[in-house]
């Protein structure tokens, strides 16, 4: 099992569009696929349980008392408006997360408690996508330490990169290594704006071999496809920016 955490620490730059639709695309090819939402906003978990807000576990119970409430218990299949996604499954969150992080601020190996709970369903799924929240917090710390590989979507506005120095000197702190595992890519991106393009791609020049080939365009589908609970596979299957996604889970795999 490999975990992968989509992390900025910026807003807005499509990180739970990127879980939604690369998880999707990652079950179609026969992944065992679970999305875990680390983010108190839960929209990950409005699109994947079908609208859903209320569990009988989610992750924030398992930050309160892993012991009482194990992750395997809280974990539900994703559902879209035409059923359950086969492969995909969905660990969901509701908006006590931020208060329960707080509390467990006082924890013992608070920073590993995701970790260890991964440890117990090594078995279950063949990849783990972790939505996260768009700061540093204890939620953004666990998912460092869980993760294999951090995979960082940066959107086309002309502020996009601010953080990202910051972010890579967190990620290698908490790993206790210069060495790791991440990837930038381009998503939201519009052809048309040849300006902030080449500024942003002189930019990502510095980082050698960090930055994917994959570019996800910007199309009014991925947002229309979000608004009505759905993925875009199932949303507009034929849909250009579904070979984008396509695109990105084969590489994400090559770097896992």
């Amino acid at each position: 099992m490999k975990t992968i955490a989509v992390i900025n620490q910026k807003g807005g730059v499509g990180k739970t569009t990127t879980v939604i639709n690369l998880s999707a695309q990652l079950a179609k090819e026969n992944k065992r696929v679970l999305v875990i939402d680390l983010d108190p906003q839960a929209n990950l978990t409005a699109v994947m349980t079908g609208g859903e807000f209320e569990f009988k576990s989610s992750i924030t119970d398992v930050f309160e008392s892993a012991k009482n409430n194990p992750i395997k218990n809280a974990i539900t299949p994703a559902v879209s408006k035409k059923g359950v996604i086969e492969n995909l499954y969905i660990c969901p969150t509701d908006i006590r997360l931020s208060r329960v992080i707080e509390q467990s601020l006082t924890k013992v190996h608070r920073e590993r408690i995701l970790l260890k709970q991964l440890d117990s369903i090594k078995n279950d799924y063949d990849i783990v996508l972790l939505d996260c929240p768009p700061n540093l917090s204890l939620t953004s710390v666990n998912a460092m330490m869980a993760a294999d590989l951090f995979l960082i979507p940066v959107d086309g506005g002309s502020f996009s990169l601010n953080g990202l120095a910051d972010l890579l000197d967190a990620l290698e702190e908490v790993k206790e290594t210069e060495d790791v595992n991440y990837a930038v890519f381009r998503n939201e991106y519009a052809k048309a704006n040849k300006l902030i393009n080449t500024y942003l791609q002189e930019e990502l020049d510095n980082l050698e071999g960090q930055v994917l080939k994959t570019t996800i365009r910007r199309t009014e589908v991925i947002g229309q496809a979000s608004v009505t609970g759905e993925t875009i596979l199932n949303y507009q299957p034929g849909s250009t920016v579904v070979t984008d996604y396509k695109n990105l889970a084969k590489e994400v795999l090559e770097r896992l």
